[in-house]
């Protein structure tokens, strides 16, 4: 699979594109059974410092990462073969690694502010595998603002969040960030996929529905880039590791020897042997 000649001049010049997924049905099923199967009780758990999760604890305190986000499951789509054809072709290179995937769940009530992720030409995939409405909290985005500096936008949010008199960023439940001239909502079912440059401004709106909405993201580095975050092999249990294809194994540089980015170490160094993903 690849980008036709218009979804490519959209993700170039827009700054994301939707496409199918090119996965089967049922993969996507399986993310949702295995939510179901770990999911506990928004109360019970380890403290989520982060804000990142709901009904998926993450699994030590303050953590980034749940029991899902590198599973099987969801490594079989991060994984896909053609989406990790997508991502040499948006990135112009075929030795790519996986950076890292993860899982936003976002709970009721709660919202992101305005931000741009990374840095300019990382291509980052979503995968609403439980669908995203402006309802329960989708992808808010303006067009474009990849090709720019953010300043003037924050300058934008800033003016009008003083305006309302509500400060920036916040993180308290029921608050939702102000609405810009240019923006759009991406509303997506769980059969798309969003791909978007990281640096496209971005928020979403607040999840005014009961449940969690849930979004899988990752991102694909070519070898030019070193920006790290784990060594898969300290992270991935081996029964998972090997009902993997050798085209999978290949992207997570299994035998390959790097440094860690320095701005993971601290991550690292809190979680190695306390955080692993396996077959749910």
């Amino acid at each position: 699979m690849r980008f036709n000649d218009a979804q490519l001049e959209e993700y170039r010049e827009r700054g994301y594109a939707v496409v199918d997924c090119p996965w089967p049905e049922q993969l996507t099923e399986a993310c949702l059974a295995a939510v179901e199967k770990v999911a506990r009780d928004p109360s019970e758990g380890p403290e989520d410092g982060k804000r990142n999760h709901f009904r998926l604890r993450p699994q030590i305190t303050d953590s980034f990462w749940c029991a899902l986000d590198h599973s099987l499951p969801f490594m079989r789509i991060i994984l896909h073969p053609e989406i990790v054809e997508l991502a040499r072709q948006l990135t112009g290179a075929r030795d790519i690694y996986l950076r890292n995937g993860g899982i936003n769940e976002q709970a009721p009530n709660r919202s992101v502010g305005w931000h741009v992720d990374g840095g300019p030409g990382w291509p980052e995939f979503m995968h609403y595998f439980s669908g995203a409405s402006r309802e329960n909290g989708c992808l808010r985005i303006v067009p474009g603002s990849h090709r720019r500096t953010p300043d003037a936008l924050e300058e934008e949010a800033g003016g009008r969040r003083a305006e309302r008199g509500i400060p920036g960023s916040r993180a308290d439940d029921g608050w939702e960030d102000v609405v810009l001239d240019e923006e759009i909502s991406l509303e997506v079912g769980p059969q798309q996929v969003v791909v978007r440059e990281a640096w496209l401004y971005h928020s979403t709106w607040l999840n005014r529905s009961a449940e969690g909405r849930y979004m899988s993201h990752w991102l694909f580095h070519p070898h030019t880039i070193d920006n790290h975050r784990f060594t898969w092999g300290d992270y991935l249990t081996p029964a998972l590791l090997e009902v993997l294809t050798p085209e999978q194994r290949e992207v997570l540089w299994l035998d390959r020897k790097f440094d860690i980015d320095p701005a993971y170490e601290e991550e690292r160094a809190r979680e190695l042997g306390r955080v692993e993903w396996g077959i749910v």
